[in-house]
This record gives structure tokens, sequence and C-alpha cells, in this order.
């Protein structure tokens, strides 16, 4: 699903859930980042909450009343490359971010890919996902008109060849919403590379 691309100037909220702080590499890079983005009216939202399902959905009822045609989340511990707004608004999707590690010392990333191989991944350009980290993340607003409240919530899974349960976190609970939905995850590959999540060091893809 792919809804009609607004006239310019579009108006964008920038969504940034937090605690009482954000960290000053976070508020910099933002910064540039919409210095660098033309033909944007840029709205910022902040909502602190130590509920960060409360926070987003909270973060889109503003968005919505501010009547915006994009929500782009961005996590306060997320530095991103200064033209991340322009590479994600060129692809003209419904649901466009990036992937980026964990804050973890053995490489993982957030999100999950759509490849049938190895070879299948890219590093510039679209790449299909089935999982969408929302730390990063383009959202068309006309999807949340497509989809049941709340947008964001913690989900538990039960398995059935074992006495266990696994918490998905609200990010995953909205990738399942939308594609059931119909929509479609892609991830910017060119951001991909170059986005830093922010923890006692940035963690960068190629680990550097």
């Amino acid at each position: 699903m792919t809804a009609n691309k607004p006239d310019l100037p579009i108006k964008i909220a920038i969504c940034f859930p937090s605690g009482p702080m954000v960290h000053v590499d976070f508020m910099i890079s933002t910064s540039i980042m919409m210095q660098h983005t033309p033909d944007a009216e840029f709205i910022l939202i902040n909502n602190k909450s130590p509920n960060i399902s409360i926070s987003r959905n909270a973060c889109v009822a503003m968005a919505q009343e501010a009547n915006a045609d994009y929500l782009f989340f961005l996590d306060s511990d997320m530095d991103v490359p200064p033209d991340t707004i322009i590479r994600l608004l060129s692809h003209n999707k419904d649901i466009v971010g990036a992937n980026y590690p964990k804050r973890l010392e053995e490489f993982s990333l957030a999100g999950n890919e759509v490849v049938d191989s190895p070879q299948d991944l890219v590093d510039h350009g679209l790449l299909p996902a089935i999982f969408i980290p929302t730390g990063c993340l383009l959202i068309k607003m006309s999807v949340f008109d497509h989809l049941p409240k709340p947008y964001f919530f913690f989900g538990l899974r039960e398995y059935e060849d074992k006495d266990e349960r696994a918490i998905f976190g609200e990010d995953f609970v909205f990738s399942v919403k939308v594609r059931s939905a119909g929509y479609e995850l892609w991830f910017d590959m060119d951001v991909t590379q170059k986005v830093k999540h922010i923890g006692q060091k940035p963690y960068k893809i190629d680990g550097v």
C-alpha cells in the first residue's frame, strides 16, 4: 500500500520519546539533519514516559493533531547522518527506516531483513524488512488511519513445544500489525551504514 506523495512543503513530526534528558550527539545530529532537509516544515514532539509504548502512541496522537504528513521516530540515543530524512523521503514508501546495531559488545542488528541468502544483502538502496525497529523510522501519517489502536504495545508469545514465554517489544508488534494490514517495510541501506546507536561508545555497523 502506498499513499500519494504530499505536496511540498511537507510537514514532518520528529518524535523522540525520552527520559528527562537526551544525549547531546542526538541533538546535534538532529539539528544538522533538519538544516539539510529543504522543503520541509518540522514539528518537534517529545513525550517523557518510562513506558515506551505509551510514549509512541502519544507521539502519534500529537502528530495527528498537528496535521503532519509524516511521523519520523528518532530515539534520543541515535546519531544520524545529515541526509537521513532526504534519503528516506526519496523512496516515497509508507514505512522506511534504518537498521542499526544493538548496544551490545557482540554484534547484533536490531531489525531483520527479508533475504533468501547472504548474497541478497546490499549496502545501498532499499532492502525489504520483516521486522523494523522504531529508533530511526519514517512513517506516512496515512498508515495510522488503517490501523486499530493502540498502535504500539508489548506482546507476549507462548511456545507450544516448551514452557517458555517471550516478550516482544513495541516495534516488533508494530511491524506485525502493519504487515498484516498490507504494508511493506523497508530498510534504507545507505542510512543504515551511517547511523549510530549511542551507548557507552557509538555502535556502528562496521564495528568501528
